[in-house]
Parts: structure tokens; sequence; C-alpha cells
């Protein structure tokens, strides 16, 4: 029981800073989170969003054995994660001077520095922990049948498609090789992300997340501007 506290705990301590960072945001000039939320108020989203997270955790938890915060465990996801961002990292930025991503594809620093981890927080909810939580409870029936690992594996690929397939359709343009690079490139951070998440726990998948933006959008962030455009 104290372990499932202190799990839960984390979890809303990284909510809680999502929350801040979304706050403090609004004092800085433009609606970053408005292509996202529309007009919604970014707190609230963050409110709500982080119960569903919460209920998903505990689905996937008594369900299938995931956890939110495994202590020491924790700490060698999170070096494992560090190595799969890092590598993808370097992946995205060789692409983006090959292909040439939008200018606005980043946002400015100081902004990014408290946008990234909030959007990054909300991407884990939205992308993996509330999809696999329904997926696995509709696949439940067939644990006897095929087992339960297999059963895992099938609902993290299926949720794996969702972010790359979002981030395609959200870019509104004619499908191009560049959107099918970004596809590809994106189904396997999500793959590697779900994959973290299963045998460590959520703490290291949101921060391969977070390593993944700091490479990409942080510091190449910075630099792509002045070398690509």
């Amino acid at each position: 029981m104290l372990n499932r506290i202190r799990q839960y705990a984390v979890f809303f301590a990284l909510t809680l800073l999502a929350l801040i960072f979304s706050v403090v945001l609004q004092y800085f000039p433009g609606a970053y989170f408005h292509k996202f939320f529309g007009d919604a108020n970014p707190f609230l989203v963050f409110v709500l969003l982080s119960g569903f997270g919460a209920a998903a955790l505990w689905s996937l938890q008594t369900g299938y054995g995931f956890e939110v915060f495994r202590g020491r465990a924790t700490l060698r996801g999170i070096a494992l994660s560090a190595v799969f961002a890092t590598a993808l990292g370097v992946a995205i930025v060789i692409a983006d001077v090959v292909i040439r991503y939008p200018q606005d594809t980043n946002v400015p620093i100081p902004q990014a520095l408290l946008f990234y981890p909030a959007i990054g927080f909300v991407a884990e909810i939205v992308f993996h922990l509330v999809p696999l939580a329904i997926l696995l409870l509709v696949l439940k029936p067939l644990v006897r049948r095929l087992g339960r690992e297999r059963v895992i594996w099938i609902g993290m690929l299926l949720v794996a498609a969702s972010e790359p397939t979002f981030q395609v359709i959200f870019g509104g343009e004619a499908f191009t090789w560049g959107d099918a690079y970004t596809w590809i490139h994106i189904f396997i951070i999500s793959i590697l992300q779900l994959y973290v998440f299963l045998h460590f726990d959520f703490v290291a998948m949101y921060v391969f997340r977070m390593i993944y933006y700091l490479h990409w959008h942080i510091l190449w962030g910075m630099a792509r501007l002045d070398l690509l455009f």
C-alpha cells in the first residue's frame, strides 16, 4: 500500500510540475498551447488529463503490472532511455538537414524550457497511457489464449502507431517521403518508450521523451534557425 501511494505521489508531482510550467508560460507572449488545445484553458486541460492519466496507470498497474516508479530500476531505465533518445535525437537532426522541417518547428528559448516538459507530459497521457489502458482492457479476453506478454506487445505495437499518425496528419499537407520518414522515426520512438515503460516504469518513459526533446527541440532548436534558414 505504501509503495502504491509513493508511486502515485511521484505521478502527481510530475502533474504539478507540468501545471506550474503551463501557468508560467501564459505570461510569455505567444499562445503555445493553442494549436493543441484550441481555446481551452491549458490549466483545466492539464487537470483533466492528469485524472485520465492516473486512472489509466491504475488500470495498467493492476491488470498488467506496469509501474509508475520502481526506485533503483528507474535509474537503469533512465540510462537506457538516454541511449535510445540520444541516438534518435542525432537521427532526427540529420533528417532535418536533409528534409528541412518547417522553420517554426521548435519553440524558442526560454519558453521551450517550460513548454516541452509540460506538453511532453500531456503526450505521454494522450498517446501512451490512455490508449494502452483502453486497448489492453479490450484485449484482456485474449490473454488466456495468446498469453499476457503477447497481448501486451500487440497492444503496444498498435498504440505506438497513434502518435506518428497524428503527427503526419496534423501536418496538413500532401504526404511526402519526409512524412514517411517522420512516421517511421516517431513509431520507433514510441515503441521504444513503451518497451521502457513495460520493463521499467512511467518515469523512465517520460524521461526518454524529455531527453529526446532536449536534443531535438532545445539544443538543435537553438542552432537550426541560424544554420538552415
